[in-house]
């Protein structure tokens, strides 16, 4: 009996790229002269030309100027079947090396026998890196009948400057197949399935100007994952988790972590919960359970100068903010947190990202707080204004000095491992707000702990953002014992070899 045999014609289209003008790019296929046979099940998949498709050198365009691809399913057999589309083998590199793009844009249509588009099917982007896209699913097609396709791919102009993603390679295969393929999302793709805009009104958002952040995370406020709405148009967008969620949990390197938002380099960063159950569990962690059993440190040893606001710190009693804010002795916390990580994770190091931990040393000067960081002048960091009277938490560190990193690639280079605490700009996203109680968002553990972020020299004592028992964070001298919960951020691509996110069956990162 012969198999029934189902045909995939490629008929490729070139169109031009234009911005302002000039034409940049050309979307093109690569015709390949041997007939390509893939046995799927009863059906003989046929490629009777080539289904490679490139686009060079790419610049923001609208979809009317799109690259044009169109092909054609034929099911030349006696009985009726179903496929599935893919772009496999897929590479988008900038200046040759691997990146990706959500300006990156792809739109599958269905087609009459001309080519002329009737219906919108699925529209998606490249933010996944080189992962392959499910273009449809599960699509019917009688013996003897033919299916006309239009895939357009294009970069988005978005209004704003785009420099980091003009000039984008990108080749894929469009690929028919009878067999379902298992398509593994990166963290970062699973979890922006459900991210929304932070600037809108959504399911947990009643404001129609979006979060609120002088306001305490709520079902009203907030509760989900959220999208930095500034950052939407960059090559990473930032998620960030607000409110009572329950499916951030992440066990990796054995311990329980919690996702807290996404970075500028597309990584994932975590905060350390704890220690899973004899069952693997990341369950019933408060208190003392979610912080390091070395906890109950203080930030730094002495709290009589400006410089002790300092991850690292510089030299007593000087002259200058640059003396003083050195980065040339280790705080307290800091080696307190190197040990651990020395004797716990620098095996996972491989995995974890050089990200910027922004100790933010910069001034913020008023009548009341007019000094310059120096000595013992009374002064006001500029988290503490941001947080305390605008409200308006920032994931920007201005100085290049307060940028801790292992590499001076991306900042200081002070770094011995990539690990430190996090921000109170990132618990105020988290749902926090100063002096507000707040129990009941994912960061509340009922017990102090630490931040990274200096608030203010007055009084004759040095003080950082803690988070409170109560949920809110505050000013607090440094020299007062609290808990020690160390963030990490894992590389971009970082998969999750099983899990949904809940307490009881986190993501597990190999």
């Amino acid at each position: 009996m012969n198999k029934p045999t189902l045909i995939v014609s490629l008929l490729i289209v070139v169109a031009t790229l234009i911005l302002m003008g000039t034409t940049y790019a050309y979307f093109t296929a690569i015709a390949t002269s041997n007939e390509q046979v893939v046995e799927s099940g009863t059906l003989q998949l046929t490629y009777l030309t080539g289904k490679d498709i490139s686009l060079d050198n790419v610049f923001p365009s609208e979809e009317s100027e799109a690259g044009v691809h169109q092909f054609t399913v034929e099911n030349t057999g006696s009985l009726d079947a179903a496929y599935y589309l893919y772009l496999t083998n897929i590479t988008l590199q900038k200046d040759g090396e691997d990146t990706q793009s959500s300006n990156l844009k792809w739109k599958l249509y269905s087609a009459n026998e001309s080519y002329g588009t009737s219906e919108e099917i699925a529209s998606g982007d490249f933010g996944e890196r080189n992962n392959t896209i499910e273009l449809d699913t599960d699509v019917g097609i009688t013996s003897g009948t033919k299916q006309y396709y239009v895939l357009k791919v294009w970069l988005q102009e978005t209004g704003s400057v785009q420099n980091w993603d003009q000039g984008l390679d990108f080749s894929a295969q469009v690929e028919a197949t009878t067999e379902k393929k298992n398509i593994t999302k990166t963290l970062v793709g699973t979890m922006k399935e459900e991210a929304v805009m932070d600037n809108i009104a959504s399911t947990y958002v009643t404001s129609s100007t979006g979060i609120d952040f002088s306001q305490i995370s709520s079902d009203t406020n907030g509760k989900g994952l959220y999208i930095l709405s500034s950052t939407v148009n960059d090559q990473y967008p930032i998620m960030y988790y607000r409110g009572a969620v329950e499916n951030n949990n992440v066990k990796f390197a054995n311990f329980c972590w919690k996702i807290v938002r996404t970075t500028e380099t597309g990584g994932v960063k975590l905060i350390y919960n704890g220690q899973p159950d004899n069952n693997g569990q990341c369950t019933n962690k408060t208190g003392a359970s979610t912080m390091l059993p070395i906890s109950n440190q203080a930030f730094n040893d002495q709290n009589n100068d400006n410089t002790y606001v300092g991850y690292m710190y510089g030299s007593s009693n000087s002259n200058s903010y640059e003396d003083t804010h050195q980065n040339t002795n280790n705080s307290n916390i800091k080696t307190v947190i190197d040990e651990w990580y020395s004797q716990n994770l620098v095996t996972a190091t491989n995995k974890l990202e050089d990200t910027v931990w922004c100790n933010d040393r910069s001034i913020a000067q008023d009548d009341d707080y007019p000094g310059t960081g120096i000595g013992t002048e009374i002064t006001a960091y500029s988290t503490m204004y941001r947080l305390s009277i605008n409200s308006s938490p920032s994931l920007n560190c201005i100085n290049e000095n307060d940028r801790f990193t292992v590499s001076e690639k991306n900042g200081n280079g002070d770094l011995t491992y990539p690990i430190a605490l996090l921000t109170a700009d990132e618990i105020a996203y988290a749902g926090a707000v100063y002096k507000n109680n707040n129990t009941s968002y994912y960061l509340y553990n009922n017990d102090n702990f630490w931040t990274l972020s200096p608030n203010s020299f007055v009084g004759n004592r040095t003080n950082a953002f803690d988070v409170n028992a109560n949920g809110s964070f505050n000013g607090n001298t440094v020299i007062n014992p609290h808990g020690v919960r160390p963030a990490i951020s894992l590389k971009a691509g970082t998969t999750a070899i099983s899990g949904d996110g809940t307490a009881t069956n986190p993501y597990v990162i190999e």
